[in-house]
């Protein structure tokens, strides 16, 4: 498949009339882990997740008719093709018009998807496509080596179809359509500057809007596809592993090509105008790319974007020049006028897969479980604290953090056959997570983790001289879990949760168990 073949592909489809839009169903799978023998991607599920937010956005999927599968299994894949297959069939017996598209990031190898330790063959994935319930039944792999899965009997790969011959076959397209990132014997590849493979990163940008060849606020398949290809090819030109070659099989009968997004269902979004030309990277309140433009002077493109903050950049020879945008419910308009000059080591997108780091203020408190625990030396405690994180820099979206706390209060100490002993009593704690963020929207996040900490609490008997200060020093496993919500480009607030373990051995030995509530804000740096 050639870029020339692509793009008469393109051109070819972009004359056809428009059909009414059929009811969409869409399986998007992402998995970092391939088990044995590979090493875990850094951004398979980041893509497959920026996949299932376009088509459920702008590519006319309702949620309902959408799965997201992240660290799944073999099996679940299958299980969840059946569910949309049997919905898709329903569809049908209604008289509807149906597409099914099903997208795939992560390991493949020796012609299997390896879904961590579970194995699914291309050749049976390929199958249950061209099975599938559904008019229309599209394919979209992006894994090393699966040009494979395009190698069927009795399908061609064509660099393009016959339109008018296609047209008095029959009104609608039907069929299945194969788009694998890379060719059989090639790697598809990951870049930490764009924090994404190069065909799903391209393929992104092209289904935002900059692959409207047309200019008429769609983007087709073979658009899509055209772009990809030609960005994917040119990008990886000059790797370390050479140019990367997406290909694909085409099966439609039909008139007309399918249409993948339609800008128009986003309301907001960037017009970047006719006046200026060149190559513009939009980056995330995280400084990653989110889509480019690359256009010609004399045309405007448009990107279909989700409300938020963003950073448009555009690098020159010896500068780069940067804006940051708002988008709301309305386009916003990028003028190079309207750019701040900077050196190029200004470049925002310099250190992208490098950490984010952030502080976190939390205010809560202690309680031990166990009765005697609370009347002796580990009474309830409120705890003011500190915490140092940092993300992205272990991937897969795990985070790491440090963190300190004091706090403590006043007690009553009560022992068989002494009158009641007031205590006053200090803690200081600290300790080092492990966690793992889980977006669940744009503005909330929940984190599940691990800790291990230290806790030294002390006391003393204010009025009773006679009875000495004591203090105990331990260290305490734990588990965690946070949710947050960002109210503001640098915010977030969050409430937390811990359970702790503590051995206790000063006056005997005992396992006792304790909980922290607390509750914070957070401040990013560098968004």
């Amino acid at each position: 498949m050639t870029r020339g073949s692509a793009l008469a592909l393109a051109a070819l489809v972009a004359a056809t009339p428009a059909r009414a839009d059929p009811h969409r169903f869409a399986l998007v799978v992402g998995d970092a882990q391939g088990g044995e023998g590979t090493r875990p991607l850094r951004y398979a599920e980041r893509d497959a997740k920026r996949i299932y937010a376009i088509l459920t956005r702008i590519g006319g999927v309702q949620p309902d008719d959408a799965r997201l599968l992240t660290g799944a299994e073999a099996g679940e894949v299958r299980a969840a093709l059946a569910e949309l297959s049997a919905r898709s069939a329903a569809a049908r017996q209604r008289g509807e018009e149906t597409l099914l598209v099903v997208y795939y990031s992560g390991h493949a190898k020796d012609g299997e998807l390896r879904l961590a330790d579970t194995r699914l063959a291309l050749s049976e994935l390929r199958a249950l496509l061209q099975e599938a319930p559904a008019d229309v039944r599209i394919g979209l792999v992006d894994s090393c080596q699966s040009g494979a899965i395009t190698r069927a009997k009795g399908v061609r790969t064509a660099p393009a179809f016959d339109v008018k011959q296609a047209r008095e076959r029959e009104a609608g397209p039907h069929g299945l359509v194969l788009i694998a990132s890379s060719a059989a014997d090639e790697e598809s590849q990951e870049s930490d500057e764009i924090a994404g493979s190069f065909f799903t990163h391209y393929l992104a940008s092209g289904l935002l809007g900059d692959a409207d060849a047309s200019g008429d606020g769609k983007v087709t398949l073979a658009e899509a596809y055209a772009y990809a290809y030609a960005r994917t090819v040119g990008s990886t030109a000059d790797t370390r592993a050479g140019a990367q070659h997406p290909v694909y099989l085409y099966d439609l009968g039909g008139a007309g090509d399918v249409v993948l997004t339609q800008l128009s269902q986003s309301r907001g979004g960037l017009i970047f105008g006719a006046a200026d030309e060149g190559q513009y990277v939009v980056l995330d309140r995280t400084r990653r790319a989110v889509a480019e433009v690359a256009k010609e002077r004399g045309a405007s493109r448009r990107l279909a974007l989700a409300p938020g903050v963003y950073l448009v950049k555009k690098r020159l020879d010896d500068a780069v020049l940067v804006g940051e945008v708002e988008v709301g419910g309305e386009l916003v308009e990028v003028a190079d006028a309207r750019l701040s000059r900077r050196p190029l080591e200004d470049d925002p997108q310099k250190g992208a897969s490098g950490p984010r780091w952030s502080m976190l203020g939390t205010l809560g408190g202690q309680r031990f479980f166990d009765a005697g625990a609370r009347n002796g030396l580990f009474p309830p405690a409120t705890l003011a604290g500190a915490e140092l994180s940092a993300r992205d820099d272990l991937g897969h979206q795990l985070a790491w953090g440090l963190d300190l706390a004091l706090g403590g209060g006043t007690a009553t100490l009560t022992l068989p056959g002494v009158s009641p002993i007031g205590e006053r009593f200090t803690e200081l704690g600290g300790g080092a997570s492990l966690w793992r963020d889980f977006g669940l929207s744009e503005s909330w996040t929940a984190s599940l983790g691990a800790r291990v900490a230290f806790l030294y609490l002390g006391r003393n008997f204010p009025g009773h001289s006679e009875l000495p200060a004591q203090g105990f020093f331990t260290l305490t496993p734990g588990l965690e879990a946070m949710l947050s919500w960002q109210f503001g480009r640098h915010w977030s607030a969050l409430g937390r949760g811990r359970l702790n373990y503590l051995f206790y051995n000063v006056d005997k030995n005992e396992s006792l168990g304790y909980f922290e509530l607390a509750v914070g804000v957070e401040y990013a740096f560098g968004l």
